[in-house]
């Protein structure tokens, strides 16, 4: 791009508007995944009676166990979600920008 268009583009509407989704849908999955995290980090600092006890008695599965999968599993969960929702609304907004931009 030359620098005109690259100052089209940084000046579009609808380049701010897709940079503003962008930025508010990371730190939205961001804050989730790291409050995940975080209860288990909490959980296994002040609680670790807890987290050591079997989820039922004469299980080896511990509620630490149990609670460290489930924040992988939902790491994965919203890390396909946040792919679905991005094809559906960044790519809407990219074409968009490209077809103001004379690229499409």
């Amino acid at each position: 791009m030359s620098p005109s268009e690259t100052e089209k583009c940084l000046n579009n509407p609808k380049f701010k508007k897709l940079t503003r989704a962008r930025a508010n849908g990371n730190i939205l999955f961001s804050l989730i995944i790291l409050v995940g995290y975080g209860i288990y980090v909490l959980g296994i600092s002040f609680t670790p009676a807890f987290m050591a006890s079997p989820v039922a008695s004469g299980s080896s599965l511990t509620y630490g166990i149990l609670i460290a999968v489930l924040v992988i599993v939902s790491g994965m969960v919203c890390s396909g979600f946040y792919v679905w929702w991005a094809n559906r609304k960044f790519d809407v907004l990219k074409q968009d920008l490209l077809k103001d931009l004379g690229h499409e």
